[in-house]
């Protein structure tokens, strides 16, 4: 019988031999010895997606057999997501749809945010005639529906005529067919693809909320998206002004003057009332931006920054896990984990995150924030209890390294003595695997496994830390 430490690297054999060509039947009794359900299931099935024929379909039965031993939900759904990996080699096109169907009938046994998560991670392994099933099942979900889908369009768009994928979304009733067709628009402006009628055409067909209309200029990328939302948003002014916002975010100074100067004929024609000056607040604000004004001078006094500590007791790790140039979601968390270190007595350690000089840093932070001052971002530089890693910390400096996770290892879970470094990931899926399996330690905050998103998580872990 195999021991528990030895099931990964018997499933991880299994796999090269079966790459390398050799018998995936007489590689069964191997994938027998294996008694972890997970790795169990695992073998069986990429066993059975590299023979042909009933043997085939009776060893796949075997291996779903043993994924319902699986008692963690999302490492369940983890093993159905690798399951439907090697699934992408069976030969047989019915019987590969067929096995497709079944595990995600599985998935859908769990619980919605799992299920948001089986969605968001592996429908990329979803053959292209099956992405019409798995929309229609995240249409569906009643808390998901949106991230769900999304995570189909993105797909979708890849591979399949984007006609079919419009006339679903246009199908949908509510506020979620606007703001689904409103993500559409955006990737496919994103991947340069047109379409006539435009699908933020379509999302402004409906009566949408305000909140709706907000989410809507949020994804206009260009200036005829702006004037085409402030063509059925003309008699609200707090609309008018996150027009005005967006179009100077993206450059189009003609536009955004001219909704600044809708949005102020709006608000003047308004009663007196609480809400007739704070949009009046809010415009000013606005209009002194875009005449280049700094908007601290609202103010009369600049508010003072509170004194920090030279060092810190422990640190707070920020590790970047999307792709791509600085954006508005980078400065946000490093501006949310300056003031909680800043707050909480914890150093700051950026990871993964792109090139850049620590003075443009923090002045793209206190541009991207509005900040009145100069932040907390530049307290804990000048006191130099901020540093950037490429992969990894330095633990000499930022003290043992902690992954922090929502499903963390239970051997992994005693955390050591002295000086700690706790480590978030940044973005919806928190740190990545090999980043988990390479940490000696984790953490898990709640003790009943449930996530967070990254704000949540950073405040909550920099208190503990703070307490420790």
């Amino acid at each position: 019988m195999a021991s528990k430490n030895h099931n990964p690297s018997i499933a991880r054999k299994i796999a090269r031999q079966i790459k390398r060509g050799e018998s995936p039947e007489g590689l069964i009794p191997l994938a027998q010895s294996i008694n972890d359900p997970y790795y169990h299931s695992l073998s069986l099935a990429s066993i059975s997606s590299s023979i042909n024929g009933k043997k085939s379909q009776k060893i796949f039965e075997l291996a779903l057999k043993e994924s319902n031993k699986v008692t963690q939900a999302w490492r369940k759904l983890e093993l159905l997501g690798e399951i439907s990996k090697s699934l992408k080699t069976v030969s047989d096109t019915n019987q590969r749809k067929r096995r497709f169907e079944e595990v995600l009938l599985l998935s859908l046994k769990e619980k919605e945010e799992q299920i948001k998560d089986f969605f968001v991670k592996y429908s990329k392994n979803y053959p292209d005639e099956l992405l019409g099933t798995l929309l229609s099942h995240t249409l569906e979900l009643k808390q998901y529906p949106f991230e769900s889908s999304k995570a189909i369009i993105r797909i979708w768009i890849k591979r399949k005529p984007i006609d079919q994928l419009v006339s679903r979304l246009s199908d949908i009733k509510g506020d979620l067919r606007a703001r689904l067709l409103g993500y559409l628009h955006f990737q496919l402006d994103k991947a340069r693809i047109q379409t006539n009628p435009t699908a933020l055409s379509l999302a402004l067909q409906s009566q949408n909320s305000e909140n709706i209309l907000r989410y809507l200029v949020r994804i206009c990328s260009s200036s005829s998206d702006l004037v085409e939302v402030a063509s059925v948003s003309s008699t609200s002014p707090s609309i008018m002004l996150a027009l005005t916002a967006r179009a100077d975010r993206k450059g189009f100074s003609n536009e955004a003057n001219k909704f600044a100067s809708n949005a102020k004929q709006l608000i003047e024609s308004l009663q007196s009332s609480d809400k007739k000056e704070k949009l009046l607040y809010k415009l000013k604000v606005t209009t002194d931006r875009l005449q280049g004004a700094d908007s601290s001078k609202l103010s009369k006094t600049i508010p003072e920054l509170s004194e920090v500590v030279k060092s810190g007791k422990h640190t707070l790790g920020l590790l970047n896990t999307y792709g791509g140039k600085w954006n508005h979601p980078h400065f946000k968390a490093i501006h949310k984990a300056a003031n909680l270190c800043s707050a909480f007595d914890l150093d700051l350690a950026l990871i993964g995150f792109p090139k850049v000089e620590s003075e443009k840093l923090m002045n793209e932070v206190k541009k991207e924030m509005r900040l009145p001052n100069e932040g907390y971002l530049s307290s804990l530089f000048s006191n130099q209890r901020v540093r950037f890693f490429d992969k990894d910390v330095d633990e000499s400096w930022a003290g043992s390294k902690v992954a922090t996770t929502a499903n963390p290892d239970a051997n992994k879970l005693e955390l050591p003595d002295g000086r700690l470094c706790m480590i978030v990931g940044l973005g919806p899926k928190g740190l990545p695997k090999s980043f988990l399996k390479a940490s000696n330690y984790h953490f898990e905050l709640t003790g009943s496994n449930i996530a967070f998103e990254t704000g949540t998580a950073m405040g909550s872990i920099a208190g503990h830390l703070h307490l420790m």
